[in-house]
């Protein structure tokens, strides 16, 4: 399942380089996959920032050049340099990658890698100023430091522990290039560290909290815009998003099965609308217990349900749906009257790549199916395309 081109633009994964360091990555507070992708692909913007952070570096290196001459200074600016073009080059390349596919997410991975070695970079670069006992350089290293942390917190607060990760890479070295100044005075900085430490860790997890609250209500909100409020399964609106999301391939298997209530309309015009909910809402459970984790059910209309199920063979599907049947019309209804009713059910099915080239012919061929269904005397299964033998009730027939 992937997000559409246009859902991803601001989201992003893990790749198999950090899956070792997935604990810096991790939320911290709960949240669903939408929103960890969400958290993850803000590691990703702000590229500018990046860049401007190194043209401030390079300013300072060439003003020590100038001061001292080391060579030292050289191997600094070529090494912030190639951290800057390889910014540039992964830029371009995640765009060139989010034009050519609309389904996978891009890794935070590289850019990762890259902001780590970028922040020991300056961190060894203030080590450097610092224990040089020059106090124009040491003024000027000082001043990149504390404007480099307020962009880092800004830029990787969606992942708090790697903020803070970043942080202390630059600012460790800073403190240890004080304590090997020289100067006794600039020892005042190694008191004042922790604290600042605690302050800036505060803001992180400040933007953070509030950037988790957002996504839970977001979160909330795109639920109940896609779940059934009477039976709490998928409704129209969140299987047509979830099909949506899925991307036809010739070797993964799915089949979607079309699910019609037999009998329901007398129950609900004899008892009541009341007592036709409840037998929804039991309909529904009778369902959800007969799939297997990662199945999708969708309740599409009053009666109708609708159910997608994946790695699963097209001459295993007509026994599920054959199952499912007898899941529904085994055992009475609770109606809530002290009267228990009975419905049968009804289901035409279509396998993909066999039956359909996508997910929305897909549905189409189901409906097809569950209409044949229905004629052939309802209480049977079939599949599209070996639809003309008629079935008993009961019983499913490929």
């Amino acid at each position: 399942m992937h997000q559409s081109g246009k859902d991803r633009s601001d989201r992003a994964r893990l790749g198999s380089r950090l899956r070792a360091a997935q604990w810096l990555f991790n939320p911290a507070d709960d949240v669903d996959e939408v929103g960890r992708a969400f958290l993850l692909g803000q590691l990703l913007t702000s590229p500018l920032a990046a860049l401007l952070g190194s043209f401030s570096t390079l300013v300072i290196l060439l003003t020590a050049w100038f001061r001292s001459e080391y060579p030292i200074w050289w191997l600094f600016i070529g090494v912030e340099a190639a951290i800057a073009a390889c910014r540039v080059i992964e830029w371009q390349r995640r765009l060139q990658r989010q034009l050519r596919s609309s389904t996978e997410l891009p890794t935070i991975d590289r850019s990762v890698l890259l902001s780590v070695t970028w922040c020991a970079l300056q961190g060894l670069i203030a080590f450097t100023t610092l224990s040089s006992g020059d106090l124009v350089l040491s003024v000027l290293s000082a001043s990149l430091v504390m404007a480099m942390v307020g962009p880092i917190c800004a830029r990787n607060y969606a992942a708090p522990r790697f903020a803070f990760l970043l942080i202390l890479l630059c600012v460790i070295p800073f403190v240890a290039g004080a304590m090997t100044s020289g100067e006794p005075w600039l020892l005042v900085i190694v008191p004042i560290t922790p604290p600042f430490l605690l302050g800036a860790m505060q803001v992180i997890m400040t933007f953070h909290r509030s950037m988790i609250q957002t996504l839970a209500a977001q979160a909330q909100a795109r639920h109940l815009a896609e779940h059934d409020s009477l039976t709490g399964v998928l409704n129209r609106q969140g299987m047509d998003q979830a099909l949506g999301r899925i991307v036809p391939d010739a070797e993964r298997q799915m089949a979607l099965i079309s699910i019609d209530l037999d009998g329901f309309k007398q129950v609900n015009d004899r008892l009541g609308h009341g007592a036709g909910d409840l037998l929804l809402t039991q309909v529904a459970h009778r369902l959800r217990d007969a799939l297997r984790a990662g199945d999708l059910l969708a309740r599409v209309g009053g009666d109708e349900f609708m159910i997608v199920v994946r790695g699963m063979a097209p001459d295993e599907v007509g026994p599920f749906a054959d199952r499912l049947i007898t899941s529904v019309s085994r055992y009475p209804y609770d109606t809530g009257k002290g009267v228990p009713a009975r419905v049968g059910a009804s289901i035409g099915f279509a396998c993909l790549p066999e039956d359909a080239a996508d997910t929305v012919e897909l549905r189409l061929r189901a409906d097809e199916a569950l209409y044949a269904a229905k004629d052939a005397g309802k209480g049977v299964g079939r599949r599209y395309g070996k639809l003309a033998a008629a079935a008993p009730p009961l019983a499913w027939r490929a």
